[in-house]
């Protein structure tokens, strides 16, 4: 252990701080303080014996761990938060450009110290728009409202938040007539070489989108900062589901890239020196995010050693800077960008090189150049398999799915995507020194472009490519694979793989088809977070598909966006079957752009929709639609689902999926009272989708779950704390919980 402390070290602490952070499972400081102090004793005891003396130390980091992170939170950290609710008048300074929406700026904002405040500090906060928009240098006078952000649709908003070091929140103050009570900008400092980084970025993304197409020219500001403002949600999706997103958020790959441009240019003894300041300065330019300063640290310690001439460790490197960082902020073991960026390195550490050397035993007799070409292929495939094995239960934890499909993406684009990261910067210095060079930088640049974005979207549309965390036999398959993998490169050439592979492909061909089986006598009910709005998936593996309604909450959330990312992500070219339970903002107000964008079949809306100055373009979208009115009951079948549509009352349908699941979100309460007395036999379900006016009658609301026979509901709801149990029925709401998915056996 004394010869490569960190490796024995850095993991517990780490571990420990996940738990603390993460689960909250710290032990408090005067425990830890107290337990570190025994083990300190335990392990100056145990020093002659190295196992004991290891595993002592091991556990007495754990406990330090803990006293580090009590003392920060306590110091640090809670003073902070304890702003949450008041309200005062600051002094800021604006850290990077802000992101820009419709009606407000988003800025990251270093507080000044003063009498109100417990210290200086690091804050998002929303301010309200300016003819230009704010940069980082600028200095703001502003009057805000401090908040902890709240943990929504399934994401933890403060916890990814802090891991960026923002411990608190704010927004602008404002007035009864929504005016801010107090916003100025009262200096511009970007001038200063502080904020050259910041300068330089902010060049470098104008320069991509005056010398390329919108499309192009964002995906290049993606290739070089990180910044993906401006690609589309379908090109950003497609990104995702191709298993291409690490091109776009800019991590070791584009280290490495921009170190191999220094040793083309200058070879690699003049290459190290060069490329060691314009590492240090592409720290800040893309962002300073984790993944950067890790891939930046790792080489700065192998160019150290090179010039030194001594060997660097790679994992050594890899945990010092994973220590420094949380030493400097212990939440940001809660970053997803930290977690993804260490333990794709950590495969790459660990496995790329062997499976590489593996992969090219049978090539051993091929010429140089032919040799060479083949270690280029296995280089991306061993790339590719090893990162994927480490991120991949982080992936499926955080987002629920993966995408399987990256190895071919990866191979797709090997090699352009370096020569596109190269010809990018060499379009921004010609931009900055040579503008007519710019033109003819652009026409070699854009094929390459538009060759990536031909790659993610083409293999996104392959069908079958996602494993999702609710696939216990896509989840077994995988596992099985990348058990075999790990067995042949740890195991090698004691293994049988003349008997062992065929078992293998056959296991997993069984376990394939018993998956295709047991989905195909299922289907599927997904509610998409919509705030108070709604928007209902009813699935099956055939990709038949029905809606029911689509509005979202007229803010961010837009339904007819959540629809078309669902159907892309699980291969489904149409909707067969549109239900609109009531034609108002409630549950159609994304109808149109779902229109525009969207195959749609048929529309089935009900009978006596009364027109208010709030639907009127609605009812002449579904009429010009030909939408099928509903005024009785009527059975469809979408595949094999049975789903009964029927009326409430006037202008309100209920929809009844199965025998599984009742959905009244479109009643009102008076509605909703009037239906049960007149209902001879109400339709009943185990799972009963209400809206969150429902909850506020509690005596109707305690008849009506009685009458449907509710096990269990799902609210749609916006702004209410939903609680999760009433009257021993558990409670669900896509806007606390995320998406909702149930798999329901067909009759």
């Amino acid at each position: 252990m004394l010869e490569r402390p960190l490796i024995y070290l850095v993991p517990p602490a780490a571990a420990a701080l996940y738990g603390a952070v993460c689960f909250d499972l710290s032990p408090g400081l005067h425990a830890s303080l107290l337990l570190l102090s025994l083990l300190l004793i335990a392990a100056g005891a145990l020093i002659r014996h190295n196992r004991l003396f290891t595993i002592t130390c091991m556990l007495a980091v754990t406990a330090l761990a803990f006293s580090v992170f009590s003392l920060y939170r306590s110091l640090l950290v809670e003073p902070v938060r304890e702003l949450s609710g008041r309200h005062a008048e600051i002094t800021a300074t604006v850290m990077q450009d802000p992101d820009v929406y419709e009606d407000s700026q988003r800025a990251e904002l270093s507080v000044d110290d003063n009498d109100f405040l417990p210290r200086s500090f690091r804050m998002l906060c929303y301010l309200p728009l300016t003819e230009e928009p704010l940069h980082a240098g600028d200095r703001i006078q502003v009057n805000v409202g401090f908040y902890i952000p709240s943990a929504t649709e399934g994401f933890d908003r403060a916890a990814y938040q802090a891991s960026n070091g923002w411990y608190i929140a704010a927004s602008c103050t404002e007035d009864e007539n929504d005016q801010p009570v107090s916003f100025s900008v009262i200096g511009h400092e970007g001038d200063s070489p502080l904020w050259l980084p910041q300068r330089i970025a902010r060049f470098c993304k104008q320069a991509s989108l005056d010398a390329l197409p919108a499309r192009e020219g964002s995906l290049l500001s993606g290739f070089l900062i990180g910044d993906t403002a401006g690609l589309t949600d379908e090109d950003t999706l497609a990104f995702q589901i191709s298993g291409l997103s690490h091109m776009v958020a800019v991590s070791g790959m584009h280290v490495a890239f921009l170190v191999a441009f220094c040793y083309l240019l200058f070879g690699r003894r003049i290459g190290t020196w060069v490329s060691v300041p314009l590492i240090l300065l592409f720290i800040p330019i893309a962002g300073a995010t984790p993944s950067v300063i890790r891939a930046a640290f790792m080489y700065l310690v192998a160019a150290g050693a090179f010039i030194m001439r001594r060997e660097a460790n790679s994992l050594n490197s890899l945990l010092g800077v994973l220590a420094v960082l949380l030493l400097q902020n212990p939440y940001a073991i809660a970053g997803l960008s930290l977690q993804l960026s260490f333990a794709a390195t950590l495969g790459l550490i660990l496995l790329s090189g062997r499976m590489q050397s593996r992969m090219m035993r049978p090539f051993a007799k091929l010429s140089k150049p032919a040799k060479k070409l083949v270690s280029v292929a296995a280089g991306a495939v061993s790339s590719t398999v090893s990162a994927t094995i480490f991120t991949t239960p982080i992936l499926l934890t955080s987002f629920g799915a993966v995408s399987m499909l990256s190895l071919l993406s990866n191979l797709l684009v090997v090699g352009v995507t370096a020569a596109s990261f190269i010809g990018g910067i060499v379009l921004c210095v010609a931009a900055a020194v040579f503008p007519t060079a710019v033109p003819v930088v652009a026409a070699l640049e854009k094929p390459m472009l538009d060759y990536i974005l031909w790659v993610a979207n083409f293999v996104a549309d392959i069908p079958f490519g996602v494993v999702n965390w609710s696939d216990g036999f896509g989840l077994a398959s995988v596992v099985i694979l990348f058990g075999t993998v790990l067995l042949w490169l740890i195991a090698g050439k004691r293994i049988r793989w003349r008997f062992v592979l065929p078992g293998v492909c056959v296991l997993v061909v069984g376990i394939t088809a018993a998956g295709t089986y047991y989905h195909g006598q299922r289907y599927t009910v997904t509610y998409l977070t919509c705030g108070s709005g709604q928007a209902i998936l009813v699935s099956d593996t055939d990709r038949n598909v029905t809606l029911i309604d689509c509005a979202g909450d007229g803010g961010y959330r837009d339904a007819a966006a959540s629809v078309r990312e669902w159907m892309r992500w699980n291969g489904c070219p149409r909707i067969d079957t549109l239900v609109l339970t009531a034609v108002d903002r409630s549950h159609a107000r994304d109808l149109p752009a779902l229109l525009d964008s969207t195959e749609v079949g048929q529309i089935l809306i009900p009978v006596g929709c009364r027109e208010t100055k709030y639907n009127t373009d609605l009812l002449t979208l579904v009429h010009e639609a030909a939408a099928q009115e509903i005024g009785a009951e009527q059975m469809l079948y979408i595949g094999d689902v049975p789903i009964t549509v029927f009326p409430v009352t006037d202008g309100k349908l209920g929809v009844l999926i199965s025998d599984d699941v009742l959905v009244l979100h479109s009643p009102t309460q008076k509605q909703l009272a009037g239906y049960l007395k007149t209902a001879d036999a109400p339709p009943t379900a185990p799972e009963v989708v209400l809206a969150e006016n429902n909850l506020e009658d509690i005596g109707l609301l305690e008849q009506a779950l009685d009458a449907f026979g509710a096990e269990r509901l799902v609210v749609q709801a916006a702004y209410r704390d939903i609680t999760k149990e009433y009257a021993g029925r558990p409670v669900e709401s896509p806007y606390w919980n995320g998406e909702i998915v149930r798999q329901f056996e067909k009759e």
